[in-house]
């Protein structure tokens, strides 16, 4: 057993390392779902590769060593399961535990960019009524995330203040910001605020209908997750259902069996 330890400690090493020195993405499709190490998710929860490295190679270690550790502990009472059983459910394990942090960063990135894009349309609702009370176009932008709160504001705050110790345009930070956490909808806004910001577009109604159309759309997703939800949450049902009726009639079929057997 401490042989098979050790193989999975050195397994997981040698997963770590690989890891590190990929710079692009790396998709695993399991059941059309996708395993990815993005650099958009990473900058959307504020993480690092070293980080999640770390984490990853906790979770192979782990994975790996549970079902050794229980087949010892079920050793104890005399039931332990063959060694070869043992090294691949705990190479399973391991897998599993080496590839679970990508999917739980990237729930939290989808998550992270949905509280993104609903603070984004407030931000555009409040920089549309600077704009309308006769704000500049980068006045309005600096003090409409000044305003607003959370980690969404204060990203793009970050960003608008970049822009300004290192003299760029605030809509080019803004289409660096959307591109690196995964918002396309923030460099689309980029390019309008840069069309009023360059050529003197009238764009206060422009960033009306971009709030709304934004709001809209998040709920329509909101309500296609509540569908789903509710269209996963009848199999259960189903389930429990079935197993009722079982239960109802297991005790009629044996009382016909135990008569056609007498």
């Amino acid at each position: 057993m401490i042989g098979l330890l050790g193989f999975g400690i050195g397994l997981g090493i040698c997963m770590i390392l690989w890891s590190w020195r990929t710079h692009r993405e790396v998709a695993i499709n399991f059941t059309a779902e996708r395993f990815t190490v993005s650099v958009s998710d990473l900058e959307a929860c504020d993480r690092d590769r070293r980080s999640l490295a770390a984490e990853r190679l906790l979770g192979a270690i782990l994975g790996f060593s549970l079902p050794i550790a229980l087949d010892v502990l079920a050793g104890v009472v005399g039931s332990s399961l063959p060694s070869l059983m043992v090294l691949w459910i705990s190479l399973a394990c391991g897998v599993l535990g080496f590839q679970l942090p990508i999917r739980r960063l990237h729930a939290r990135a989808e998550s992270a960019r949905r509280d993104f894009r609903m603070a984004l349309s407030a931000y555009l609702d409040l920089v549309s009524v600077l704009l309308a009370g006769g704000a500049g176009i980068e006045t309005a932008l600096v003090a409409g995330a000044r305003v607003g709160s959370g980690p969404s504001f204060a990203s793009i705050a970050r960003s608008l203040d970049v822009a300004r110790t290192s003299r760029r345009s605030p809509w080019d930070e803004l289409a660096a910001l959307g591109s690196r956490i995964g918002v396309d909808e923030l460099p689309e806004l980029a390019a309008s605020i840069r069309l009023g910001g360059e050529q003197g577009a009238r764009m206060t109604a422009s960033l009306v209908a971009r709030a709304e159309s934004m709001r809209h759309k998040h709920l329509a997703d909101i309500e296609a997750s509540a569908n789903s939800a509710t269209e996963r949450m009848g199999l259960p049902m189903v389930v429990l259902f079935l197993g009722f009726l079982v239960l109802l009639g297991y005790p009629a079929v044996q009382m016909i069996s135990t008569g056609f057997g007498a």
